[in-house]
């Protein structure tokens, strides 16, 4: 059972005297009545006997970011309760409901129902937080944050609650300025009839969809603002799907607007992609499919009865008016007001300044952030998030237990990865950091170029990553390319560093326990206690000696003889007279050993097969120079009676025919799944160990 929701009565002169604070009050119960987490929807109505209340680590946001910092912090073991009455992680955050954002691509290419992708909020803090006596180390608060105070460590809320912390993480989010576009949210309202729509939302990614099958000539625009948007290349996904399902349905006319759909792609970007590698890749494909391209054209009014887009243009140039049939609109981005005018932010863009490596913020130590809120310069993506939240937690851990006084531990490089759908059934699978240097999970492990989409990858973004979101990343345990986070490894060492916040000594907790270095990836597709061990048992040395002699035995048995390794002397071997043994009395007669087993040849297979003569291998020559792909190695052996191997040997096919025969295995390679992959270059790894 989930610890209730309490907010004790202390505040910071009060923290060195636990014995002089009231008693735990239940927030909107009478006294004694404990309401469970599983309840917690409506904790931002209750208001409590206390206006202040003290936490270790107040986590603002329970999005992709919030949820996997404040449960990689519970599972860390820093806060196993020792002290029931002590409060330790506090989560804030106004909606009811959690959304899997990347998901929305999907439901607007039709693969999917948005309501797939929503959980109840209350739900992801049930029991996902619990420690071994049932009691929650998370507190989930249904409110707003008003204000920072930094300078005083606290936080004023929507409600009027203030909320004193030790360390406090800021991850509530980007701001999506629907008004930013003159007409846009007009245009929303009504979807059908202004042809407008929007991924970016999950009240309008279903209307996605349906005006993609509805049409079937005329002028489609797809948008991209200028500027941070989360998941820069969701713009693009929603228009590859389009231009691959108006292909199949025989409406695409790239070259004729009379008979088909033409698309458009304005980006106030300069390019397609902001990594590199990946930007030239998409811009081939974009004018390899016929596709127009407005770059820096920043998408600023709708006329929704008129169906007219207008863009401003670089350089002082006039704005553009284009009519359109079909528009996808991407509103602007950036800080949320209350974070841009707060203390935290930075004096340039607005979000959370902090340290592009630690997370920490700049100026003031005790607070950090990761996401959508934070400076960190990389695209903001949950796949970012996977891999910034084990850093901010290690850090944060730290200073815990240091006061403040060690060292980071841990680096974010800026990993990130954006999955791009390009049709129905591959993926470009972007991976890159801080410069937009390419940082590719499987092209470093397997070989493999990301920048040319694979259907492996597709499975990936359809159906593993929301799986596994929903399966581990908002419970704690998921670290992106890293693999999954073993609960059980993350616990300090040391039982002291489950403490109350009144104790006045730290734990002695070792830098490396948060240092996530040591925990066990489980990323594989065989057990991690098998994943080095050959694929099967070495062949006995004895059994494929050559000099060897096998004998049946009546019972069934084998029974093999092979000559000692050592030279032959007079006392190694019973070939060369012996004078000590020339006296010994004759054994007396037995049943004489089976005959030896005849060797498993390709002439004992094939009866009466013979050498083959210079004639037949000149025969054979011809055939296999006459028609290399009919006539094969085995073909050529089964009829000549020889090997494939004297066939390759004697007859080698053309260059051309290998080339051709290994580009077909290479497209056969393309179509296995991931799960394959993984399994054939494990078990080729596993052969180097035989």
């Amino acid at each position: 059972m989930a610890r209730s929701i309490t907010f004790a009565v202390k505040t910071s002169s009060q923290r060195a005297n636990a014995a002089s604070a009231p008693a735990p009050v239940a927030l909107n119960a009478p006294t004694g009545v404990r309401r469970s987490i599983a309840t917690v929807a409506d904790a931002s109505a209750a208001i409590g006997i206390a206006r202040t209340h003290s936490y270790r680590v107040v986590v603002v946001g329970a999005g992709a970011a919030g949820q996997a910092v404040s449960h990689q912090l519970a599972l860390s073991g820093f806060f196993d309760a020792g002290d029931s009455s002590a409060q330790n992680i506090l989560v804030i955050d106004p909606s009811e409901t959690h959304d899997y954002q990347p998901g929305w691509t999907l439901v607007g290419a039709g693969l999917k129902p948005k309501e797939e992708f929503r959980k109840p909020m209350r739900e992801l803090f049930a029991t996902s937080s619990e420690d071994a006596q049932g009691q929650s180390k998370i507190d989930h608060l249904q409110d707003a944050v008003e204000s920072f105070e930094p300078e005083k460590n606290r936080i004023e809320t929507r409600d009027g609650r203030t909320i004193e912390y030790e360390q406090l993480v800021v991850c509530p989010g980007i701001h999506i300025n629907w008004a930013g576009i003159e007409g846009l949210e007009e245009a929303l309202r009504d979807a059908k009839s202004s042809g407008v729509s929007s991924i970016y939302s999950y009240d309008t990614c279903s209307d996605v969809f349906p005006l993609i099958t509805s049409l079937d000539r005329g002028r489609a625009i797809f948008t991209q603002p200028a500027g941070f948007i989360k998941c820069a290349g969701a713009p693009q996904k929603a228009m590859w799907l389009a231009l691959d399902h108006w292909k199949q349905r025989g409406v695409f006319s790239p070259s004729d607007p009379s008979k088909g759909v033409q698309i458009t792609f304005a980006t106030g970007m300069p390019t397609m992609f902001s990594a590199p590698k990946y930007s030239k890749v998409l811009d081939e494909m974009r004018q390899e499919r016929q596709v127009e391209g407005l770059f820096q054209h920043d998408l600023v009014k709708i006329d929704p009865k008129r169906k007219v887009a207008t863009f401003n243009r670089p350089d002082g140039q006039s704005p553009l008016e284009k009519q359109y049939d079909l528009l996808h609109a991407t509103p602007p981005m950036g800080p949320l007001p209350w974070i841009k005018s707060s203390p935290l932010a930075a004096a340039e863009g607005g979000f959370v300044d902090v340290d592009q490596a630690t997370t920490q913020h700049k100026k003031y130590k005790n607070i950090w952030s990761i996401g959508d809120s934070s400076s960190l310069a990389t695209s903001k993506t949950t796949a970012a998030i996977a891999s910034q939240a084990p850093v901010l937690v290690a850090n944060l851990l730290q200073a815990l237990a240091s006061d403040g006084k060690a060292m980071s531990v841990a680096a974010y490089d800026g990993y990130t990865s954006c999955p791009l759908l390009t049709e129905y059934g591959k993926v470009l699978l972007a991976e890159f950091k801080y410069g937009g240097v390419p940082k590719e999970t499987f092209g470093n492990a397997f070989g493999i170029d990301q920048a040319v989409p694979r259907r492996a990858f597709y499975y990936l973004k359809k159906d593993f990553f929301p799986w596994v979101y929903f399966n581990s990343h908002v419970k704690g345990t998921w670290q992106g390319p890293k693999g999954f986070l073993n609960a059980a490894k993350l616990a300090p060492s040391s039982a002291s560093s489950a403490r109350s916040i009144h104790t006045a000594s730290r734990p002695s907790i070792s830098p490396r326990r948060f240092a996530f270095g040591n925990q066990t990836r489980t990323f594989s597709s065989s057990p991690a206690t098998s994943r080095n061990t050959p694929a099967r048992r070495p062949r006995d040395p004895l059994a494929v000696d050559r000099s060897a002699m096998h004998h049946r035995l009546p019972t069934g048995e084998t029974f093999i003889v092979r000559p000692p390794p050592s030279a032959p002397s007079p006392y190694t071997s019973t070939l060369t007279p012996n004078p000590i043994l020339d006296g010994i009395a004759a054994a007396p007669p037995s049943p004489a050993l089976p005959p030896p087993i005849k060797p498993r040849t390709r002439s004992s297979v094939l009866p009466g097969s013979q050498p083959l003569t210079a004639q037949q291998i000149l025969q054979l020559q011809a055939l296999r120079k006459e028609d290399p792909l009919k006539n094969t190695a085995s073909k050529l052996a089964k009829q000549f009676g020889c090997s494939p191997t004297f066939v390759r040997i004697a007859a080698p096919a053309p260059k051309e025919i290998k080339e051709l025969r290994s580009s077909a295995l290479d497209a056969l390679r393309r179509t296995w799944g991931l799960r394959k992959q993984v399994a054939r270059t494990e078990k080729a790894e596993r052969r180097k160990l035989w």
